[in-house]
């Protein structure tokens, strides 16, 4: 079978007003057309259809917010809410075409947000997520790349007024409040607002990410591509189906937060958990009470783990409903993983460790549900959810950048910063970059951490995830991130950065480090910090680190809007100074 024969079949996943008969098609410059001459709607295959198949009164959503207050509504209620909604925002676009029109949702994972994303669905209306606590220049940023018509925002009229339109030009942009929910408490609209049918390629949504580089880069993602990737990873990488319930700890803001928290579980005709603050799971009785809402599904930041595994240590959060465990953003070391299994379901099963970047939409090599850890270690990405995705040839031992060889539906259309952003993702012979190392054993990926994140020292070439995974065995120490800076003599040093209650493991670590990897891999110095400094995803920001390394007084000029605590990099910054002076 081709390729493309392959991806055909898969189209009978999701509904089509017009089935393609075209898998992909290959522009200039890399671009891929995918189902280029089929037409469809998201909001259908996420909630009409699922109300045709009698599961009206199924609940579709349970909300939770920041005071652990559980909302639930149904398929048919969402369905009414989404109608209204619609309904606001056509009334608000005002001559605007829909499909012409660009939405930002200013809001984190709620029911707020989920109703906005799937009403731009159901309308054809490109939006982007962008996170609630932004400061004002991060906003302003993101505005003048994408160039909204509208702005749907959590925030009331004279708080967003107080704290970010007086800061910021916004130019005849127009505004929805969801102030006191007003719109929930409206009447049913007798009118039923039509859904879009929009060609399989129509752009669906933008999402920035400044991950690594301090730049925002707006990434857009095709809606018939996009979803089928997203529906069929689902199935096949968690074993998602409208049985499920899923609970999967993201913001609205970042893309698990609309692939595995939104449009994957609904497209299934499954319920799905939103979070408003994923760290409310660190609270015992809380986790007890949201884990008896029965769920199948528990995927959540490896950030969360770790600090989970920190609090909880021994204890047992099993149930007989749970069935897959995942895990996103950071490296899953093997130790973590190992309790997260233990702990929430039992030793024998894999984590579902989802490898995959913004730009790809979807997993896009992991281990599965039914994986076996007999099969497959604690700590590898697995393998592509198919053979039809392949990575390019990688060692057991030498360390190469992670390259896709084949077109992947789930793959971003463009980059809305332009042609100069998009051309550094591909190699000369079209490969997609991933801009990660990794090596191959038994078939199966280990990632090493992003490729300038290699340290080369005294002329071994070392992983930063591995010496972290290393020290990570260590019970005492919560969470771990390895630095390296360039020294003339060496190649580079390394510094280590120890989250934990215990400042008196640093003999411990250096004995971990030397009986692993022998004397040249030790760490020039050790510093004791009460937290490390993250994206609101959970990815630990080192370049920000190394730049506090390099010179703790200098001003940091690069982007800082991505950074969930601003207040620990200060706290950094001056504890190094400390050190220095000592």
């Amino acid at each position: 079978m081709t390729i493309k024969k392959f991806w055909l079949d898969q189209t009978n996943l999701i509904h089509w007003y017009r089935k393609p008969l075209i898998a992909f098609i290959k522009k200039k410059n890399n671009h891929t057309h995918w189902f280029p001459d089929g037409k469809l709607n998201i909001f259908y295959n996420c909630v009409t259809k699922n109300i045709e198949l009698g599961l009206e009164n199924k609940v579709a959503i349970y909300f939770v917010n920041k005071e652990k207050k559980i909302q639930n509504y149904t398929y048919k209620e969402l369905d009414e809410k989404i109608n209204i909604f619609s309904s606001i925002i056509l009334t608000k676009l005002k001559k605007k075409v829909a499909s012409k029109a660009k939405i930002i949702i200013h809001a984190s994972a709620s029911i707020e947000s989920a109703i906005s994303m799937l009403a731009c669905a159901k309308l054809g209306v490109h939006f982007s997520v962008i996170f609630e606590d932004l400061a004002p220049e991060a906003i302003f940023k993101r505005v003048f790349l994408l160039k909204p018509d509208l702005i749907i925002t959590r925030f009331n009229k004279i708080n967003f007024s107080k704290n970010i339109s007086s800061k910021i030009k916004l130019k005849k942009t127009e505004m929805i409040f969801f102030e006191n929910q007003e719109y929930f408490k409206k009447k049913v609209n007798d009118k039923k607002i039509s859904y879009n049918i929009v060609n399989s390629n129509k752009e669906l949504f933008t999402l920035f990410t400044s991950g690594s580089t301090g730049v925002p880069k707006g990434i857009v993602h095709s809606s018939g591509g996009y979803l089928l990737a997203t529906k069929y990873t689902c199935m096949k990488q968690f074993g998602m189906n409208k049985q499920s319930v899923v609970l999967t700890a993201s913001d609205a803001g970042w893309l698990n937060g609309h692939t595995y928290a939104l449009f994957g579980p609904l497209s299934l005709g499954a319920t799905t958990v939103l979070l408003e603050s994923p760290m409310l799971l660190i609270d015992e009785v809380f986790l007890k009470q949201i884990l008896q809402l029965k769920i199948t599904i528990l995927y959540l930041p490896v950030t969360l783990i770790r600090m989970m595994k920190a609090i909880f240590n021994k204890k047992k959060f099993q149930t007989k409903y749970l069935k897959t465990l995942g895990s996103m953003g950071e490296h899953l070391a093997p130790s973590v993983a190992e309790w997260f299994s233990d702990t929430f379901t039992n030793k024998n099963n894999a984590i579902v460790n989802a490898y995959y970047q913004t730009e790809n939409g979807a997993i896009i090599s992991s281990p599965t549900y039914k994986d076996k850890i007999k099969k497959i270690p604690h700590g590898s990405a697995g393998k592509p959810p198919t053979k039809y995705l392949k990575i390019n040839k990688l060692s057991k031992t030498n360390k190469k950048e992670i390259k896709l060889l084949t077109p992947w539906p789930g793959n971003m259309m463009r980059i809305i910063n332009g042609n100069a952003e998009w051309v550094k993702y591909w190699d000369r012979q079209g490969n997609f970059k991933m801009f990660d190392l990794g090596t191959i054993k038994n078939g199966y990926l280990f990632v090493h951490g992003r490729s300038d994140d290699v340290i080369n020292i005294r002329g071994h070439r070392i992983g930063s995830e591995e010496i972290e995974s290393t020290v990570l065995k260590i019970k005492e120490v919560f969470e771990c991130c390895a630095i390296s800076i360039p020294n003339e003599m060496e190649g580079n040093v390394i510094y280590l950065f120890i989250v934990s209650k215990d400042k008196n493991l640093s003999n411990t670590i250096l004995d971990n480090i030397t009986s692993n990897f022998g004397a040249y891999a030790l760490p020039k110095k050790i510093y004791y910090v009460n937290e490390l400094p993250k994206t609101r995803s959970g990815k630990i920001l080192r370049r920000i680190l190394r730049i506090i390394l390099i010179n703790p007084k200098k001003l940091i000029t690069d982007d800082l809007t991505i950074v969930f605590k601003k207040n620990v990099i200060n706290d950094i910054r001056e504890k190094i100074l400390e050190y220095e002076k000592n």
